[in-house]
């Protein structure tokens, strides 16, 4: 069963933490609050494969081991971001939108819509989305 991806947010400054830290790296509190994450956009897309197909567990058994698709997603949070990295699926790709959900304390990246657009028009969209605001 998947559940809305949050992430936690510090009460005192607003700073965004992930993965979950016990003290805030901004002001140093330990008050923290849980902030929806649900969509973002991919930055980096990267491919972990074992070193070996299968392995034998202790008792016996083995154990097939697949690749694992990993991604930096840049998600804003109203006036700040975060980058999170989660698993995603075949397909998704770099500059694609997807939506964030929690599976266990995995996030999952699921595709969302992609985000095109004209030869003209790409640069802009891009680095609007992606980039963090600048104060």
């Amino acid at each position: 069963m998947s559940a809305p991806f949050t992430v936690p947010c510090c009460r005192v400054c607003g700073h965004l933490a992930y993965p979950p830290r016990i003290l805030c790296p901004e002001c140093g509190a330990n008050d923290w609050t849980r902030t929806l994450a649900d969509s973002g956009i991919v930055t980096e897309v990267t491919v972990r494969r074992p070193v070996f197909k299968r392995r034998q567990l202790p008792w016996g058994d083995w154990l097939d081991q697949e690749a694992v698709r990993l991604a930096a997603v840049h998600v804003d949070v109203g006036e700040r971001s975060v980058r999170i990295v989660s698993r995603v699926p075949e397909g998704v790709e770099t500059g694609d939108r997807v939506t964030l959900v929690a599976q266990a304390s995995t996030a999952i990246a699921l595709p969302g819509q992609v985000v095109e657009a004209a030869p003209d028009e790409a640069a802009p969209a891009r680095s609007a989305a992606a980039a963090p605001e600048s104060e």
